[in-house]
């Protein structure tokens, strides 16, 4: 069992919204995060070692923060329209052709 399927229980689903943020770190404007989530991807560092390590951990504590400190903020109702556009995200990138992860 690989690492990010290890982290993500084992189920289909979760393994393949991991792969799916991972993809899109891999995109971001932050060169710590973008780095960290290639190196992950392409296998030459586990995400366990990544997320606990002096490299990656500061800037993925730092971009939960950001995102914690704007979660916070929300109202109950901006918090559950927040998860239900998650959810709906989700669901839709399954029906897209090309995006399943084995």
């Amino acid at each position: 069992m690989s690492d990010l399927a290890d982290i993500a229980g084992d189920d289909p689903r979760r393994l393949r919204a991991l792969r799916e943020s991972l993809d899109r770190l891999a995109d971001s404007p932050q060169s710590e995060l973008r780095e960290m989530a290639r190196a992950v991807l392409n296998g030459e560092i586990t995400l366990r070692t990544a997320t606990l390590g002096s490299a990656y951990g500061p800037a993925l504590g730092d971009a939960f923060d950001g995102f914690w400190t704007h979660y916070s903020q929300l109202t109950p109702d901006e918090r559950r329209e927040l998860e239900a556009s998650a959810h709906t995200d989700f669901q839709a990138s399954e029906q897209r052709p090309g995006t399943s992860w084995p």
